[in-house]
């Protein structure tokens, strides 16, 4: 007791048997002294978003090849490179864009020219895993439909086919913003999530015209593993209508597990398609 009060600066003492009301405090301590640590504005947005429950998702999926939760060997490597600031490649210059890529290899998380290469597929497997949600909950769904348009003529990423609330079906359009990226920085070094609260924001605004008959959802998400207020809401109303109709119990854990572990693809994806077309992968990244 004088150890982990010690540890905890807390006079207080415990009396329950649970091992997470013992680790908590010493936890909350631990990321208070590595945000305080933190030099720059980028390490400090890192850590804050790495404290976000949500953006450790792809940490607790058990690794199952037949459930598609697994890893490959580069991706988890560039995931735990991300999470903990390490090192991931040497500098080199951008195969799209031709700028330089420093040691921490995030500039191919925000290069227009490459990360559509990893943005487009995390983007399709997002709409697919809220789609595939939807259907466990008994709810059938669309993706991209026809005849619903945005203030800008785009089209929604899916919409539900029964109502979902308050008799208007449920209509979402997902984002994924840089954590990490120079026009959000400022703000994700202050407070977690804030670029997937700006996106969300962003589309509230795209779909002010059609929030009269839908139910519309902004689902914003970030490469560092926040979800957005609304996206989170969205994943705790649909994981609670799964578990009604399936009787699983984790239904929500799992779906956040699976979103984090297409943010976390995304970014794999998105690293890699800086190297250089002459370069093997052993040449510019620690992989």
């Amino acid at each position: 007791m004088a150890l982990w009060s010690d540890m905890t600066n807390s006079s207080q003492e415990q009396t329950t048997n649970l091992q997470s009301d013992w680790d908590r405090p010493v936890l909350d301590k631990l990321s208070v002294s590595l945000l305080t640590k933190a030099q720059t504005p980028k390490d400090k947005a890192r850590i804050l978003a790495s404290c976000r429950k949500e953006a450790g998702g792809w940490l607790n999926a058990l690794p199952s090849p037949n459930l598609g939760t697994l890893l490959d060997d580069s991706t988890t490597s560039i995931a735990v490179g991300l999470r903990l600031g390490l090192p991931l490649c040497h500098p080199h210059c951008c195969r799209g864009c031709g700028d330089t890529v420093d040691l921490s290899g995030t500039h191919g998380l925000s290069c227009p020219k490459v990360a559509p290469q990893g943005r487009n597929p995390r983007h399709s497997e997002i709409n697919n895993l809220l789609k595939r949600g939807c259907g466990s909950a008994n709810i059938p769904a669309i993706l991209e439909p026809a005849g619903t348009f945005r203030d800008d003529g785009k089209k929604p990423d899916g919409l539900s086919l029964i109502p979902w609330s308050k008799g208007k079906c449920l209509l979402w359009d997902s984002t994924c913003a840089d954590t990490l990226a120079a026009s959000y920085l400022t703000s994700t070094s202050k407070s977690a999530g804030a670029a997937a609260q700006s996106r969300e924001s962003e589309k509230r605004r795209k779909y002010a015209g059609v929030t009269g008959h839908y139910k519309f959802v902004p689902f914003g998400v970030e490469t560092m593993g926040p979800f957005g207020a609304e996206a989170l809401a969205l994943v705790k109303d649909l994981g609670r209508r799964i578990k009604v109709a399936t009787g699983e119990p984790r239904s929500e854990s799992f779906l956040v597990q699976r979103i984090s572990l297409a943010i976390q693809r995304g970014n794999a994806a998105c690293v890699l398609a800086t190297i250089p077309q002459y370069s093997k992968l052993h040449e510019i990244y620690h992989i």
